[in-house]
Order: structure tokens, then C-alpha cells, then sequence
């Protein structure tokens, strides 16, 4: 199954949440690297993110977007998405 999440900081970044993007975009890399997630789109403004991952299910996807570096600092929503049709 695919799942859209989507995520906003709660609150301003502060130098010790900037510090940890390196290994956040690490870990992306390697959840990509195992066909875990499938997009990545980032808001012009760096304000929110969203991403296209393959889970088994609604719970390892929760634990799949809760594994992240910031996800500590992360307001994390996740939709079940409907397969293409055609």
C-alpha cells in the first residue's frame, strides 16, 4: 500500500533541529535505497514536506515516518492512498 504523509514543524527550527538534516536526509536516502519511500516534495518555503511511502499497513507507515531524525519535532499526518486506477 502507498501512504501520503505529510509533515510541518511545531515549532520554529532551532539550531540543534537544523543540525540533525544531514542525518535526516540520510535516512531518506536509505528508506529510497529499499523501495520504503517512493517521492519526496519539499514546499518552497521549507515550511512543510510530503512523501509517498510503501507500507504493509497504516501502523508501519506511522512507524516508518516516526523513524526520522526531526520526526521528534514534527507534526506527522498520514492518508491511506488509493491505488492507480487503469
Amino acid at each position: 500500500m502507498r501512504f501520503l504523509t505529510e509533515v510541518t514543524f511545531t515549532q520554529a527550527p532551532t539550531p540543534e533541529m537544523l543540525a540533525l538534516i544531514p542525518a535526516e536526509t540520510a535516512h531518506g536516502l536509505k528508506l529510497d535505497a529499499a523501495g520504503m519511500r517512493e517521492h519526496l516534495f519539499v514546499a518552497a518555503d521549507n515550511s512543510r514536506a510530503w512523501q509517498v511511502l510503501r507500507a504493509d499497513s497504516l501502523a508501519e507507515a506511522e512507524a516508518i515516518a516516526k523513524s526520522f531524525p526531526l520526526a521528534p519535532y514534527l507534526a506527522i499526518t498520514i492518508t491511506p492512498l488509493a491505488e492507480p486506477q487503469g
